[in-house]
């Protein structure tokens, strides 16, 4: 199994490298302890962030750019992930939807914590402009499918 998952993880950065994937700097934050530094190419990071995805749908370019501008949070009592704001153009985003359509979350292994469901894209909903109507406006009708993904139904 370790072996599958390790080719998956290199077939993965080969298409993150032929994307001309962005590189981040943060820090991840756990309830207890010091945060942690990372960098990770934007396709690992999406799967790092709490929450970023909304109900297992992966988000349009104005919402995602709404979260990296962000900076993020130490997540109080729950994990976090903290980095400096930033945008990425809609060729750096064309380019990371490509892989993250592509990519097998499970083949990160310890790369980043929210990999247990692959982000799905619902272009529907693309005309909300704010996070949080998006946030509610895509688990009113994921919600279900959702959480039928994440245990394995």
């Amino acid at each position: 199994m370790k072996i599958v998952t390790l080719i998956g993880f290199l077939l993965f950065s080969a298409l993150a490298v032929a994307a001309g994937m962005k590189t981040v700097d943060y820090e991840r934050h756990e309830f207890r302890g010091e945060p942690e530094r990372r960098s990770a190419e934007l396709s690992v990071f999406v799967y790092d962030i709490p929450y970023f995805g909304a109900c297992g749908i992966f988000p349009p370019l104005h919402i995602a750019n709404e979260i990296f501008q962000s900076g993020g949070s130490e997540g109080g009592m729950s994990p976090g992930a903290t980095w400096q704001s930033f945008q990425i153009s809609s060729k750096e985003y064309e380019g990371l939807v490509q892989v993250i359509d592509n990519l097998d979350p499970m083949s990160l292994g310890d790369e980043a914590r929210y990999t247990w469901v692959k982000y799905e894209f619902d272009p529907s909903f693309d005309h909300i402009q704010s996070w949080e109507s998006w946030l509610l406006a895509v688990c009113e009708k994921h919600r279900d499918s959702y959480h039928q993904r994440q245990s394995g139904a």
